[in-house]
């Protein structure tokens, strides 16, 4: 389960935080263009991701940047995302950190658990994992899905935090309540691996399919052997 779960955590891509669909408008444009942090960050999204107008990373990033200088906290993660990648700008993990870092301090669910992430990866700053449990709990406590799923791991496998397979169970099935399906693999597996009982092999298999539904091949396999 260790080495399954280091494959999920390193090959997750992350959504864009805070994002709602729009599309490019020149209204959008003008309120950006006079300063409207919110409309900025929607500017950047509609530039990403060709939202009535030309993809465009440098334009992008631009956008982002006018928006997380005033504090906006979802630019401010989207700005760590662009550094953590190198999309539109050259990879830096020491910026990437920074921006996720000014971010999670504002709260953000989604930071917060990229800063944990950097902790537990060494990206931009020491690996510690007992920091990186710490901030992915401040995210979990948030109830964002993809932290509680980390955390629930962390507590299975005592890192950063003593082994704790009750708690390690209540955080997996927080997350694949949510239909994140790399948690409903995993609460698929801990049932199959912890709880030897027809209940649970039940259980296991009725969340292995949920991952399954959503085209999660190792549930997939799992399921077939």
């Amino acid at each position: 389960m260790k080495r399954i779960f280091y494959i999920l955590l390193f090959c997750f891509i992350h959504s864009l935080t805070g994002y709602t669909a729009v599309s490019y408008s020149h209204d959008l444009e003008a309120k950006a263009e006079a300063g409207d942090a919110n409309s900025q960050y929607l500017m950047c999204h509609c530039y990403i991701d060709g939202l009535g107008v030309d993809c465009d990373y440098e334009k992008a990033l631009d956008w982002c940047d006018r928006a997380a200088v005033q504090g906006h906290r979802n630019a401010l993660t989207q700005m760590g995302y662009f550094y953590f990648s190198g999309k539109g700008v050259q990879q830096d993990d020491v910026i990437a950190f920074r921006y996720f870092r000014d971010a999670a301090k504002k709260g953000c669910p989604e930071s917060q658990f990229m800063v944990a992430r950097c902790f537990k990866e060494g990206r931009g700053i020491p690996k510690d994992l007992r920091r990186a449990f710490q901030w992915c709990e401040k995210s979990a406590q948030q109830d964002y899905a993809l932290a509680q799923w980390f955390l629930g791991e962390c507590y299975y496998r005592g890192e950063g935090i003593d082994k704790d397979i009750t708690k390690a169970e209540m955080w997996l099935k927080k997350s694949a309540q949510q239909g994140f399906a790399h948690a409903q693999y995993s609460l698929g597996m801990f049932y199959k691996n912890c709880r030897n009982t027809q209940e649970y092999r039940d259980l296991s298999n009725e969340w292995l399919q949920k991952a399954a539904a959503q085209n999660h091949k190792l549930a997939s396999i799992e399921l077939s052997k």
